[in-house]
């Protein structure tokens, strides 16, 4: 049995068949890139999501991204909901970021996840490196130029300007504008696959490139 909708809204994934067995809530740190990149698995894949499987998205209520805002508005999300902690998945997702609050702010969040059972998907430096997986060889790249992820002009950083120049239709991160050409199933495996080149442990991700979004995806995904 998973979570018992009171009425907040329409969830992503709806099996009018049966009742849902399994649940999975995702709070993300970003408004648009984030949330678009998971309902786009939803719209494009929808049959490799088990049917017992449903997928809501946490609306973002406003502009706050630090570590405790995600885990506040997952919080604020859940209590509308009856839930089965044995079979409902509660995420969070979250961008390290090079800057050392940033770490500090993921730190203190990390007990209260931990008792919780808010399972944690985390991205060094930013989710982009975890969409660039999926589109270009990994390996060509400067692990230093990933990490840095340095300012290229007064508009884009470093892996924002490698999606924009590889994706066909761009890169672009505000509402609405996701390229969906991103997610396709040869394209995920890919970027799982590529993922295990670097770090994949919260403990490691802090400090190091890396990326364990993949657990999450082998959570919605049977490929």
């Amino acid at each position: 049995m998973g979570f018992v909708s009171k009425g907040f809204e329409t969830p992503i994934y709806t099996e009018q068949s049966k009742e849902p067995e399994r649940v999975i809530i995702i709070s993300c740190e970003g408004s648009n890139t984030e949330p678009e990149y998971f309902e786009t698995i939803k719209e494009k894949l929808s049959e490799y999501i088990p049917v017992i499987l449903e997928i809501k998205i946490v609306p973002k209520p406003s502009n706050a991204s630090e570590p405790q805002n995600v885990v506040s508005n997952l919080e604020n999300y859940i209590i509308q909901y009856d839930y089965k902690s044995d079979y409902d998945e509660m995420w969070v997702v979250w961008d390290r970021e090079k800057v050392p609050e940033r770490k500090e702010n993921i730190l203190k969040m990390f007990p209260k996840c931990r008792e919780k059972n808010y399972n944690i998907a985390i991205t060094n430096p930013l989710f982009e490196f975890w969409l660039l997986l999926h589109v270009t060889d990994i390996s060509e790249y400067d692990n230093e130029d990933l990490y840095n992820n340095m300012p290229v002009n007064s508009r884009r950083k470093f892996l924002d300007k490698e999606l924009s120049n590889i994706l066909e239709n761009g890169y672009n991160k505000k509402k609405d504008k996701f390229n969906k050409d991103i997610v396709t199933k040869d394209n995920i495996l890919k970027a799982l696959e590529q993922e295990k080149l670097f770090e994949n442990e919260f403990e490691s991700i802090l400090d190091n490139l890396g990326s364990n979004i993949g657990e999450l995806i082998n959570k919605i995904l049977k490929i």
